[in-house]
């Protein structure tokens, strides 16, 4: 077997794709990199050390930042998916009040009062606000406590999404 492949999606990457497997132990001359673990074709590898809290980089932007706690993710559903996002907190926002009241144990905010007439845009978007320093400051979303999110965390889809 010859050397593996890698794609780097940007100059300034730290990370390439993997397009063949590479072997634990396997060199990639091209990259100076020996994998620690092996890495199925279509997969990612760093081509350097990634310190914790540092940002891992493909397609020249951030890509890798929730694992040091940086993001709160903001879901908009209007037929109550039970979703969350490990490991990234995960806010969800009904867009209906009639599914908010059926799935309240698993919904953060209802934003179907500003179609109700009930609360303005500004009003909500305060209050979305004040959820996401509340969450990003420790507080669980509704996803947390029900411990969603070990399905949907899939960063890259392989093939068509329709």
């Amino acid at each position: 077997m010859g050397e593996p492949r890698t794609v780097r999606l940007g100059p300034d990457d730290n990370a390439v794709v993997a397009l063949d497997e590479i072997r634990e132990g396997q060199r990639v001359v091209a990259e100076d990199v020996v994998a620690r673990a092996t890495i199925p074709a279509g997969h990612k590898m760093a081509t350097a050390t990634i310190e914790a809290g540092k940002p891992v980089r493909k397609f020249g932007q951030i890509i890798g930042q929730v694992a040091s706690g940086a993001n709160v993710i903001c879901f908009t559903t209007g037929r109550g998916s039970a979703f969350g996002f490990k490991p990234a907190p995960s806010i969800k926002l009904a867009t209906n009040t009639a599914m908010y009241e059926r799935l309240v144990e698993d919904m953060d905010i209802n934003c179907g009062t500003i179609a109700d007439g009930k609360q303005s845009v500004d009003e909500v978007g305060r209050e979305v606000f004040a959820r996401i320093l509340a969450v990003a400051g420790g507080e669980k979303s509704k996803s947390e406590e029900l411990d969603y999110g070990d399905n949907e965390f899939v960063p890259w889809n392989i093939g068509t999404v329709m």
